[in-house]
């Protein structure tokens, strides 16, 4: 049975552990407000390190920044000592590519810590978006990967057998396209991160 929430730790959970799981943090309590999404994703979510909940973040979607908050229950000095932890492990989870790329920002002192965490939550709320739509999309429309321009494409009918039969005696041979719908989850989704647009 799939994980109907792949981003919360499981060892077992084949998505995380094909495309590899990049960040200590994790997201769970995921709640995202769609009709709310302007300049920014805006939702809330349970922030957990090694398996346990340490704060709360949330962002309204106008385009500011990600906000922390304590768990119910939390005192100031937990909460102030969890973030602290959260932007550390953070900062040394990012590769030397991010680092280069937000070079003038990541060198301004103390702002290295907080926009090293906003860029981790901000890379995990997009991972769970687009698993979503990969979801909703490969269950209504045949999908499939073009390694030639590393881009994904759709056919809009259903993929049955019969459909998914029918375009590929349309497409030539060795033409460099992987379909999605005959790849298990985990695997569609190695390529869907690899895509650089999407296409009808």
């Amino acid at each position: 049975m799939r994980n109907p929430n792949p981003f919360v730790a499981s060892p077992t959970d084949p998505t995380l552990e094909a495309f590899g799981r990049r960040y200590p943090i994790e997201l769970r309590h995921f709640d995202f407000g769609a009709n709310s999404t302007r300049e920014t994703h805006c939702f809330t979510a349970t922030i957990y390190l090694n398996d346990e909940p340490v704060m709360k973040v949330s962002n309204d979607g106008n385009g500011g920044a990600h906000n922390y908050r304590p768990l119910h229950g939390q005192s100031n000095e937990s909460f102030r000592t969890m973030l602290n932890e959260s932007f550390k492990k953070a900062y040394e989870s990012l590769d030397d590519r991010i680092r280069e790329r937000y070079k003038s920002i990541l060198e301004k002192g103390d702002h290295d810590l907080s926009f090293s965490l906003d860029y981790v939550i901000t890379e995990l709320v997009n991972e769970r978006l687009c698993l979503e739509q990969m979801r909703k999309d490969m269950k209504s429309k045949v999908t499939f990967f073009d390694s030639n321009d590393s881009r994904i494409y759709f056919y809009k009918i259903k993929p049955t057998e019969e459909n998914m039969k029918y375009i590929k005696s349309k497409t030539k041979k060795d033409a460099g396209i992987i379909w999605l719908n005959d790849l298990s989850e985990h695997e569609a989704f190695v390529y869907w991160r690899k895509s650089t647009e999407a296409k009808s």
